[in-house]
């Protein structure tokens, strides 16, 4: 985008239409970010509480940066004094995935100070994928993309394009995208229990499936790949090893077996699979719909092996890796063969740092951790259990909250440090590394000098090393936070100093070629892909007990999915008056128009919704593209007891992730992921 501005203030932001990617493409949140980085009711100086953490609502003090990492730094030390080094943790939100150089300082404070208790968002959304990529490929960091611009078939499964552009895809107008397959002759495919906006005549049509069934409908689609003789077998046996524990495995699951549990007749399911295998280049994506499922993982381990079987992992119009400007799979190896530990809450594993976010609360109430710092996350709203939550934080002897917004995990904290937005911050398009169809890399400046006392996060984890005495960027003459990105571009000949130098700040990159999969990406021996890993093995009997209890769930269950909209990120952007549409002003109970009459409800009609977890109160909206016994809601929502907020506290929703479970076996323990969607509830008036 391009960013106007008059006496060192924002006036607005407009598409950049000489974009050598973008072309002047741009989403409707960015632009009207303006009203975020104006918003009031931001955090804008470092704050203290002043009152007790038990109050419904915290009062917090103005502190200078000096006097706020002086006092922290003397409650970390005593902490560490106290309770040993250890007694610290680490929360880190999606945000942070966002911005090269605070997720790096991030994790230099934690390295610095020992942190050995970290969580993150991960866990709510994407950790399945690392922890499935690792076992199959050698490294956590190789996510292969749909080689849109060649593909013929493309099959998306639990994503919702035009809401959310797809995940581990970094891409222009996904729409203009998945128009050009349908013109070209080539055929797209949902896989989604709703009739998703992305899905119209020009874009591919929905196959409803129902929710935390994904698992078995791709093996379902390999079985009959298999059965059908439509596996590339010279492919495979010069790509792969371990083929026979793939075939056994899906062996259990053919169409016909699994119609019934996934929602989709056999015989799709047979001609999904020949489409698919037929197809002169055929790609698939799948997305969070999926990943919360309680198989995720192995969700994820299907989608690659549908791929590779059908010679389409590395080959063009399949799936390929796009290195950018610095291939990061090659700095994804896993550091152990066997990454489960015991812990005081039975085995336990790290996935890219993390540990199951599920377990926040137990490790609080366990006293492992006594401290929490929290970067640009707001895991009160955002994970399962916010009552449980609520409870373990205030039992924290310290909570440090550094974020833009007052969030309602910031409601509970100790301190408030302020962070810039993205306006005032330098940066440079690293997220994308791996997940770009259309190779470039781009440097943000700083379009405004921070407002008020807001600093970047690179700079705060820097001070508060520099109070605890720790070595920090802010001792050396000119620190340089960027300085890891310029290595890196150095890779591709690159400098930071050569972007700033372009147009648009951007250098376009030569195409992704899809024999670097094998040549770069796959860092098994001999460049080979695991079909059959310990990691997946472990899961396989979980799989089949599951299936079981699939098969004997009662017709009219009800499963509660996430519904993703237009109109907020997450729990972020409920405070814009620019996304506070009328349609956006709660966040109703979605169900088909036939259980709505099956349960004697009405449109409008307000609702208790169950489930063993927890329950809560909403309001009916009667949708037709659900399918039937299918019910729907957008999390992130659950301002009421956040007055600082003042917009989103007026229309404050209602926090749908009091009806998930939490603690132990509520997440996949092959990769820490949240059990998230497929939730079974009850419904009725309330």
């Amino acid at each position: 985008m391009i960013a106007s501005v008059e006496d060192e203030q924002v006036v607005r932001l407009l598409p950049d239409k000489n974009h050598p990617v973008h072309k002047g493409f741009a989403c409707h949140k960015g632009l009207n970010f303006v009203e975020l980085h104006r918003d009031p009711d931001r955090i804008n100086f470092p704050q203290a509480r002043s009152n007790a953490k038990q109050a419904a609502v915290g009062e917090f003090e103005q502190l200078d940066w000096d006097t706020a990492a002086q006092a922290i730094s003397k409650r970390l030390a005593d902490l560490a004094e106290k309770y040993g080094s250890d007694a610290l943790g680490m929360y880190v939100g999606n945000p942070s995935a966002f911005n090269s150089t605070g997720r790096e300082a991030a994790r230099r404070f934690a390295r610095a100070v020992g942190v050995k208790y970290s969580f993150g968002s991960g866990t709510q959304d994407c950790s399945n994928k690392f922890a499935a990529s690792e076992a199959m490929f050698g490294t956590a960091n190789l996510h292969p993309i749909p080689d849109f611009k060649h593909t013929n078939y493309f099959l998306s499964i639990g994503s919702n394009p035009k809401i959310s552009h797809v995940s581990f895809v970094h891409m222009t107008n996904p729409m203009a995208t998945l128009r050009d397959i349908v013109a070209r002759g080539g055929t797209v495919t949902h896989i989604n229990p709703r009739k998703i906006e992305s899905a119209t005549p020009h874009t591919g049509e929905v196959v409803q499936i129902k929710p935390d069934t994904d698992v078995y409908f791709l093996a379902a689609l390999i079985h009959e790949i298999k059965t059908q003789n439509l596996v590339d077998e010279a492919w495979l046996e010069s790509r792969a090893s371990n083929a026979d524990a793939l075939w056994q495995f899906v062996a259990d699951y053919a169409p016909a077996d699994v119609a019934d549990v996934v929602g989709i007749d056999a015989e799709t399911m047979r001609n999904l699979a020949r489409d698919f295998a037929n197809a002169d280049g055929a790609s698939v994506h799948m997305s969070t719909g999926a990943n919360m499922g309680r198989q995720g993982t192995l969700a994820y381990w299907l989608v690659q092996m549908l791929s590779l079987i059908t010679g389409n992992l590395g080959r063009k119009g399949g799936n390929i890796y796009s290195p950018g400007y610095f291939p990061a799979a090659t700095v994804g190896k896993p550091k152990t063969d066997n990454p489960f530990f015991e812990s005081p809450f039975g085995e336990m594993r790290r996935i890219t740092g993390s540990l199951p976010g599920n377990l926040l609360a137990e490790h609080i109430e366990a006293g492992l951790v006594k401290g929490l710092i929290c970067m640009s996350g707001n895991p009160i709203l955002s994970m399962a259990g916010e009552r449980r939550l609520r409870e373990a934080f205030k039992k924290l002897e310290l909570l440090v909250v550094v974020d833009i917004y007052p969030s309602a995990t910031a409601n509970l904290a100790d301190y408030l440090l302020p962070a810039t937005d993205w306006l005032e911050r330098a940066d440079v398009n690293s997220v994308s590394l791996g997940f770009q169809p259309e190779p470039y890399v781009q440097y943000t400046e700083a379009v405004v000098p921070p407002a008020f006392e807001r600093k970047p996060e690179w700079w705060i984890f820097a001070r508060l090393l520099q109070a605890l005495g720790l070595p920090s960027e802010l001792d050396q003459a000119q620190a340089d936070p960027m300085a890891k990105i310029d290595r890196q571009l150095n890779n591709s000949d690159l400098s930071l100093a050569q972007l700033q130098a372009q147009p648009s700040h951007t250098i376009t990159l030569p195409e992704p070629q899809p024999e670097l999969l094998f040549d770069v990406a796959v860092q098994h021996e001999g460049a080979k892909v695991d079909c059959f890993p310990s990691l997946i093995a472990r899961g396989a009997p979980a799989c089949s007990r599951i299936f079981a209890e699939l098969k004997a769930e009662s017709a009219d269950t009800l499963k509660l999915i996430t519904l993703r909209t237009n109109y907020m990120v997450n729990s972020w952007m409920h405070n814009l008056p620019a996304l506070k549409r009328d349609v956006a002003l709660d966040n109703p109970l979605h169900m088909h128009p036939e259980d709505v009459a099956r349960l004697g409800l009405a449109d409008g009609t307000e609702v208790s919704v169950a489930s063993d977890h927890g329950s809560i109160i909403a309001t009916v909206k009667a949708d037709e593209d659900l399918r039937q016994g299918v019910v729907a809601m957008t999390h992130g929502w659950g301002h009421a007891n956040n007055p600082r907020l003042s917009l989103a506290h007026n229309h404050p929703g209602t926090n749908v992730n009091a009806l998930l479970p939490t603690g132990a076996g509520s997440y996949d323990p092959l990769s820490n992921m949240s059990f998230m969607t497929g939730i079974p509830v009850s419904i009725r008036a309330a």
